[in-house]
C-alpha cells in the first residue's frame, strides 16, 4: 500500500487498530489548498492523486470537515462544506461533521456567537441550534453524502456560544446541546448519524469528569449522546499530555458515561525546535520527528483506543494532514504534523505536495 505507505496506516498496523469504527483524517481545507493556493497533491510514488483517494488507499474509512455558520470569506460554510461532502462520497467514504457554531474558529477560549445570531434571546438561541443543525444534515442527505457521526460543537470544555453557553451557565449549556442532539435525530439521518461531545484535554480525566458530572447536575440526559469525543495532542502541556494520563481519561470515559470514545483530533510534529518546553519527555524519547514517529504516534493511539474496555474504544482522528499551507497545524511547533512536503519553489505555478515516507 505504497500509495500512502506512511499514512499512518493507522488502522492497518494491528488486528485490534483495524477493528476501530473510525479510522479518519479531517481535510477542511483540501478545496482551499485546491482552488486557492494551487496545492496538487502527490501519492509517495511522486503520481498526482487526490488527496481523499490517497488517504483512502493509506487506510482511511472515513473522513472529516468543520463547518462555520458564515464566515466573511466564505470558506468551511455549509455550501463548501457540502461541495467537500460530494467529493468524499465520490471516493467511497462516509464524513464525519464538525459543527462549530460561529463563523470562525471554535475552540477552548473562543466560542463566539454567529454574529446573525448575537441578538437572539437565550430561547431564541436554543430553537436556533436545532433548526440549523437539523439544516446542515439535511443539506448533506440531500445531496447523497452518507454522514455517520456529527460533533456538536468543537472543543467545548468552556462551553459553547458565548456568553450564553459557556460553563458559567451549565444550565443552558445543556439545554443547547440537547437541542443540537435533537437536531441531528429530527435530520433525514435520524439515529444513522451518531451525536458526539468533543473536548479537548484528552489526558486530563479530571477536566472530563467536571464537564459531564456537571452537565447531567444541569439537567442533561447522556442518552442525548452517542460518543464522547477528546482533543489529544502532544504538545499543549509538558508535564500532563502523558500517554497514561491519556489512557486514564479513554477508559474511565467509557467505564463511567458507557459512551463510545473517540480521539477527535491529534497529530504528531516533524520539526518542532521548541519541542523541550511543550511536549513530555517521554513522548520525544519514543517518537521521533519523522513520518516514521508520526506512524508510530498514531498506530500507539489507536492500540491504546482499541483496547479500551467493553469495546467502546471507536476511533482516531488525525487532524489536517494536507493543511501544507499551514504547516503549524495551530501549534506551538514549526511543523505540526502535515504529511505531505510541498515544492514551494513552483509559485506562482501549481505546487506539488508528496506525501511524506
Amino acid at each position: 500500500m505504497r500509495s500512502l505507505s506512511l499514512l499512518l496506516s493507522l488502522l492497518l498496523a494491528t488486528t485490534l487498530a483495524a477493528a476501530l469504527q473510525w479510522k479518519t483524517f479531517d481535510i477542511s481545507s483540501l478545496l482551499l489548498e485546491e482552488e486557492k493556493n494551487k496545492i496538487q497533491y502527490l501519492n509517495t510514488n511522486g503520481s498526482p492523486e487526490k488527496l481523499e483517494t490517497i488517504l483512502r488507499n493509506g487506510g482511511a474509512n472515513s473522513l472529516k470537515m468543520r463547518i462555520w455558520v458564515n464566515p466573511s470569506d466564505g470558506i468551511y460554510n455549509l455550501d463548501y462544506a457540502v461541495r467537500l461532502g460530494r467529493r468524499i462520497k465520490d471516493a467511497g467514504l462516509p464524513v464525519v461533521l464538525n459543527l462549530h457554531y460561529s463563523d470562525t474558529w471554535a475552540d477552548p477560549g473562543h466560542q463566539a456567537k454567529p454574529a446573525a445570531w448575537a441578538s437572539l434571546s437565550t430561547d431564541q438561541l436554543i430553537a436556533k441550534v436545532r433548526s440549523y443543525t437539523t439544516e446542515v444534515l439535511n443539506a448533506f442527505q440531500s445531496a447523497g453524502v452518507a454522514v455517520t457521526l456529527v460533533g456538536i460543537g468543537n472543543e467545548i470544555r468552556g462551553g459553547m456560544l458565548f456568553p450564553t453557553g459557556s460553563t458559567s451557565n451549565f444550565w443552558d449549556l445543556a439545554r443547547l446541546l440537547t437541542a443540537a442532539s435533537e437536531g441531528v435525530r429530527q435530520s433525514r439521518y435520524g439515529t444513522g448519524a451518531k451525536v458526539m461531545i468533543h473536548l479537548d484535554r484528552g489526558y486530563s480525566w479530571a477536566d472530563h469528569q467536571w464537564f459531564y458530572d456537571s452537565l447531567v447536575k444541569n439537567n442533561f440526559n447522556m442518552a442525548s449522546v452517542d460518543v464522547l469525543g477528546v482533543s489529544y495532542y502532544p504538545f499543549w502541556d509538558a508535564q500532563a499530555s502523558l500517554l497514561e494520563n491519556f489512557q486514564n481519561t479513554v477508559t474511565q470515559l467509557a467505564s463511567k458515561y458507557a459512551k463510545q470514545v473517540v480521539v477527535v483530533e491529534t497529530g504528531w510534529p516533524t520539526q518542532c525546535s521548541k519541542a523541550s518546553s511543550n511536549i513530555p519527555g517521554s513522548l520525544t524519547s519514543q517518537f521521533p520527528f519523522t513520518p516514521a514517529g508520526q506512524r508510530q504516534w498514531v498506530q500507539r493511539l489507536a492500540q491504546i483506543v482499541s483496547g479500551v474496555p467493553a469495546g467502546r474504544g471507536a476511533g482516531v482522528m488525525y487532524w489536517e494532514p494536507g493543511w501544507v499551507s499551514n504547516t503549524v497545524l495551530g501549534s506551538p511547533c514549526e511543523d505540526g504534523g502535515t504529511l505531505f512536503t510541498p515544492d514551494w519553489t513552483k509559485w506562482p505555478n501549481q505546487i506539488p505536495a508528496r506525501a511524506k515516507e
